[in-house]
């Protein structure tokens, strides 16, 4: 059942963390208006809090400072119902972990390409946190502090999204304790492990871990909280290609200028780390943009978007004609029946003799019979009865297959053409009292059209 907050509905539960629990909730305004969105609901004992609190508080004013297409955005804050809670952009799709995952248990690992193209996307995000001014203009030198594949959001569309900003710090937030250590610790840098203070090249570190595991298919550091931290701090990561042979050596080198455990040796921004890895794509003919992580995004995980007919907001199509295959056929529309006549397929097969078709068409192909028997309710497709042949409606009415009709004197192809009859039945009608006979009804009809042929044929 649905619970209402606010004046979100809250759907279902998609997540819970140590401080709040995403919902996905749905919207709704006047007009018909309505969205879906994210929200990120503060447990009440934590509210209770103040330092909790205010990080919630912050993530919301944090984000709320930041427009770019790979973050998130952020709608609204507020307290309902004795919950904190805030409202954000509904991001459909897998993490990055998820979807590794998924492609390693398909036998389809993640290739190189997407790899790079998620890396380049989480750097353009960071790049655009790390460099942001609040209004008055000040820096507010973000870092993220917790830059992981299960905060790095996928769409099907092969948009990648930079989630959970909830232990950034910040310069506009003072408060963040002495030495604290915050954050993932396989993903964390030297002097994050050691409680010093940071800058953007914390995070440079964190995606060269992601764009090494990616690329890989390993870990980097492993063990429990000690021994990685342990791992952090003394070893340098060893090369990739010690790890996968044949590892493209300019791709090796971008990696571990993203590892150095000294941050004076490091990538110096995210910026530098998008830019090498964009220069290594367009020198190796790698795709890296959005459609080659959709590409593989729907060859691992592909599904179906629920249907919601009542909130459909395009007109739903008629229903179909239906035809039974039985003696009968019957058009079903809503609860109304219509007995259609029986079709004289005899009659028919007659007034198509009347179309003149050369023995041996352009090419030396002859058509295939039209199949009366097969089923009516494929469309009929016209590349599949002739070899090769394009439609088109000419003005005066013709009907032009190409394939068909021979070439008269001037080497022009003659069309086939379909008559108007109405002309002759009207002179039939009005001389009731000179009855035609069917050799005469012939000749009348084969001299219109050889008239109609050298008209048209010099068009």
């Amino acid at each position: 059942m649905t619970t209402r907050l606010a004046s979100y509905d809250l759907v279902r539960k998609i997540a819970a963390g140590g401080m709040a629990e995403i919902f996905l909730a749905r919207q709704w305004g006047e007009g018909g208006f309505f969205r879906d969105v994210v929200i990120k609901r503060l447990f009440p004992h934590l509210a209770e809090h103040s330092r909790q609190l205010r990080m919630f508080q912050d993530e919301a004013r944090l984000l709320s400072e930041l427009a770019h297409p790979n973050i998130p955005q952020v709608y609204d804050i507020g307290f309902a119902d004795g919950y904190w809670y805030i409202a954000m952009e509904y991001v459909e799709g897998l993490t990055v972990a998820d979807l590794w995952r998924l492609g390693a248990k398909a036998g389809a690992v993640m290739p190189m390409n997407v790899a790079v193209a998620v890396v380049v996307q989480a750097c353009e995000a960071l790049h655009h946190a790390h460099e942001r001014r609040d209004r008055a203009g000040r820096p507010l030198r973000i870092v993220h502090r917790d830059v992981t594949p299960h905060n790095i959001m996928l769409t099907r569309d092969g948009v990648a999204k930079l989630m959970d900003f909830g232990v950034a710090a910040t310069s506009a937030r003072k408060d963040t304790e002495a030495g604290a250590v915050r954050g993932t610790f396989a993903y964390m840098a030297p002097e994050q492990v050691r409680g010093k203070p940071l800058d953007k090249r914390a995070d440079v570190f964190a995606l060269g871990v992601v764009l090494y595991e990616l690329t890989t298919g390993t870990r980097l550091f492993r063990g429990n909280d000690v021994q990685i931290m342990t791992q952090v701090v003394e070893q340098d990561a060893a090369p990739p290609s010690t790890v996968v042979p044949g590892y493209p050596p300019d791709l090796e080198e971008i990696v571990l200028a993203a590892l150095q455990r000294d941050r004076s040796h490091r990538m110096p921004s995210a910026a530098h780390l998008a830019m090498y890895l964009e220069e290594l794509s367009m020198r190796n003919g790698m795709l890296v943009g959005p459609r080659a992580i959709a590409r593989y995004f729907g060859s691992v995980a592909p599904a179906e978007r629920i249907r919601e007919e009542e909130l459909g907001i395009v007109e739903a199509d008629p229903p179909r004609l239906e035809v039974v295959p039985d003696s009968e056929a019957r058009r079903v529309w809503g609860q109304e029946e219509e007995v259609l006549p029986d079709i004289d397929e005899g009659a028919l097969l007659d007034d198509l003799q009347l179309l003149s078709v050369p023995d041996e068409p352009r090419g030396g192909h002859t058509p295939a019979p039209l199949d009366l028997a097969g089923d009516s309710n494929d469309a009929m497709n016209l590349d599949e009865l002739v070899d090769g042949p394009s439609l088109s409606l000419e003005d005066s009415g013709s009907l032009m297959l190409d394939g068909f009709g021979g070439a008269d004197e001037t080497g022009k192809n003659r069309p086939v053409v379909l008559l108007d009859d109405s002309a002759r039945k009207k002179r039939e009608r009005a001389d009731d009292s000179h009855p035609r006979t069917k050799a005469k009804e012939g000749a009348d009809y084969f001299e219109e059209l050889e008239r109609r042929f050298a008209t048209e044929g010099d068009d």
